[in-house]
């Protein structure tokens, strides 16, 4: 199958960077943390239960608005002159369940093109997504996945053109948690070319945004590592995809396909993946689906010890060098779907 050169990703990078600050308050002054906050999902709020500051100098805040303050049209007004806002690193799980709820609402947001709802999307799941990976006990993680799952897929649903706006913005440089978003916006996309129901999307974004949960049980100076792991830290890496279906199984997913798609996903059609070295029918669509996106955006992807390959140069790997782990057929489909 030929593959065109057309397709170029232009990625940006997003850094939740902590800010240490001098806030001076009617009280004390104190030095305390910031992080940044997406001002774009603020203006589709009512009443907010963190505080919103604003950058006056380069090391000092100014309180923007109080917690349990409604954001009027005069607030947001103001909010479209202002670069960037933050909020204190100790009220990172109260903006965090912000989020959650409102990254709905962007769909709904009539002022916004696709690429802007995508960017916001995109920057929310994001943080989100880090959420999750930072706290891969939390019995919650199977709602929060699916939180950061549905306005993904919405727009996937209502749009043709939904991947080529994400690929404008999918992060560049890797993290467990980017990379995990990054492979369930492609699973999604992939699912819809290959014509899979809304409920099979639904639980195919899941898997895909939950397949290297397992890590979170490795070193991280293994997952870390920079270079090439030694033969025990890659059997050990190795592990990943079982502590993953086992935090899985504590999330109360029941579902096979899910539970299928994060165990088998270093599976190959030739038998020689991990762990249980199935090959051809005995795996299932959603490790098949998840293995081409899971490869993709790691070839496509920066790291400390490696340059991100091209799109071209990284599907012709795939399609000839590593052409019998995939399914030639998904394989494809991934193809035409990036180049239509």
């Amino acid at each position: 199958m030929e593959i065109k050169s057309g397709l170029t990703l232009k990625r940006r990078v997003i850094k939740q960077q902590k800010i240490n600050s001098i806030y001076k308050d009617s009280t004390e002054q104190r030095r305390v943390s910031f992080i940044p906050i997406n001002k774009r999902v603020l203006e589709l709020a009512d009443k907010i239960d963190f505080q919103i500051f604003s950058a006056d100098k380069k090391t000092h805040m100014s309180l923007f608005l109080q917690a349990d303050s409604v954001i009027d049209q005069e607030k947001k007004s103001k909010l479209k002159h202002i670069e960037k806002v933050f909020t204190l690193e100790s009220q990172k799980e109260k903006y965090n369940n912000f989020l959650e709820k409102h990254i709905q609402d962007i769909l709904k947001n009539s002022t916004l093109s696709l690429d802007e709802k995508t960017d916001i999307i995109y920057e929310a799941s994001t943080d989100l997504t880090k959420q999750l990976y930072s706290n891969p006990d939390s019995l919650r993680n199977s709602k929060l996945a699916q939180n950061i799952i549905n306005p993904v897929l919405e727009t996937v649903l209502h749009n043709e053109d939904t991947i080529s706006s994400y690929l404008k913005i999918i992060e560049y440089d890797y993290y467990t948690h980017t990379h995990s978003l990054n492979v369930s916006v492609y699973a999604l996309c992939l699912g819809a070319e290959l014509q899979l129901k809304k409920e099979r999307l639904t639980a195919l974004g899941k898997a895909a945004l939950l397949h290297d949960i397992g890590k979170s049980r490795i070193d991280p100076k293994i997952v870390n590592k920079k270079g090439a792991l030694t033969d025990d830290e890659y059997e050990t890496m190795k592990k990943h995809p079982d502590y993953g279906y086992i935090l899985a199984k504590k999330y109360n997913i029941t579902d096979k396909d899910i539970l299928d798609g994060i165990k088998h996903h270093h599976e190959k059609i030739d038998g020689l993946g991990y762990p249980n070295h199935l090959k051809k029918d005995q795996l299932g669509l959603f490790p098949r689906v998840i293995s081409v996106c899971d490869v993709f955006d790691a070839l496509t992807t920066q790291r400390s010890y490696k340059k991100a390959m091209h799109s071209y140069d990284a599907l012709m790997l795939m399609k000839t060098n590593m052409n019998s782990h995939f399914d030639n057929n998904i394989l494809n489909s991934f193809i035409k779907m990036l180049h239509p």
